[in-house]
Formats: structure tokens, C-alpha cells, sequence
């Protein structure tokens, strides 16, 4: 049976994270410190060290919220097969409601190891929702990164050029242009 963490563990690890993103997009993730993070979210640093390694390992929880998100569900039979598209709109919907922080990670350089965390994470369900080729010589990897990759492009030209686009609308942005890709090389 998996046990879900008591309340004050659930408040204290949503503090920490809370801090870290605040000041990442103050910042930058390279400039931020254990101290800073503890004096944002108002703990000591026992605490902190009680609940993580170090920032990484507290970036890399806050992933992990990322990860359920856009993947297969753990109920994966009993839904609906999913498409390599499928993750899009919730990520979409994601940075949506992130916006600021996305906009910070999409534009600035001392949030490039963030960006390349949710490039590794979205490489990580592309790569499982993807249809096995059918002998067109693409390799799977390089359709993994082609799709990440254009998505990745769409959200950043998303927040720059057409904030006002909701997530629906860049979704099937996405999908008109990934799809024939998807569907030459499977």
C-alpha cells in the first residue's frame, strides 16, 4: 500500500518548492542558494536537508508533479490509448497557468538546466506514447527529439508572439504540424 505524506511533510515540501520558483524567476536557478530558499519559505535548514539532498534533488521533486501531468496514466488499461501528442495540452495548459515562471525558463539562460530537465522529462513520455517505425530508417530517438523539440519551439514562440493564444489553440498548432511528421516516419 503506498502512503501519501502527512500534512506538515505535503506543506513543507509545497514551501520549499514554492520558493524555488519564485526565486528562479527573481534570479536565475544558478544563483540561488539553500539559505535563499530557506528563508523564503520560512524553514530551517535541518528541515530542508530532512527532506532533500540539496537544490537539485528539490528541482528534481518538483518534476516529478511535471511528470504525472503530462504522462500515462497509472491507470493506463483501463483509459484510452494514448497518442505521442497526448501530452501537449496538459503541459500547454501547465505553463499556462506557470506563466511567468515559463516565460523566465523560455527566455532566460541561467534557467537553460531547467529547461533541459523538462526536455529529458518530456523526451522520457514522447519516447513511451510513440508508435513503434515501420521501416522508414527514422530512428526512434531522432522522432523523440523532432517532436520535443517542435514543441518546445511552439511554447516559446507561444509566450512571446501570441500570448493571448490559449492552450487549445496552441495544442492544435502543434498537432497540425508534428502529426505529418509523426505519420511519414511511422
Amino acid at each position: 500500500m503506498v502512503t501519501k505524506p502527512d500534512r506538515r511533510v505535503r506543506r513543507t515540501r509545497q514551501a520549499l518548492r514554492s520558493a524555488l520558483i519564485d526565486l528562479m524567476t527573481e534570479k536565475g536557478y544558478e544563483a540561488v542558494t539553500i539559505q535563499d530558499i530557506i528563508d523564503r519559505a520560512d524553514i530551517g535548514r535541518s528541515t530542508f536537508y530532512n527532506h532533500y539532498v540539496n537544490k537539485d534533488d528539490l528541482l528534481t521533486d518538483g518534476f516529478a508533479d511535471l511528470r504525472t501531468l503530462v504522462g500515462r496514466p497509472t491507470n493506463a488499461g483501463a483509459a484510452s490509448p494514448r497518442g505521442p501528442l497526448d501530452f501537449s495540452l496538459p503541459f500547454l495548459r501547465h505553463i499556462e497557468e506557470q506563466r511567468d515562471l515559463a516565460r523566465a525558463v523560455f527566455t532566460e539562460t541561467s534557467l537553460r538546466p531547467v529547461l533541459k530537465h523538462i526536455e529529458e522529462l518530456l523526451l522520457d513520455v514522447v519516447r513511451d506514447d510513440l508508435p513503434s517505425p515501420t521501416g522508414r530508417g527514422v530512428p526512434p530517438e531522432a522522432r523523440a527529439r523532432f517532436v520535443v523539440a517542435a514543441h518546445l519551439a511552439l511554447v516559446a514562440w507561444w509566450l512571446a508572439h501570441s500570448p493571448r493564444s490559449t492552450p487549445e489553440e496552441v495544442d492544435e498548432i502543434f498537432r497540425a504540424l508534428a502529426q505529418p511528421g509523426i505519420d511519414a516516419t511511422g
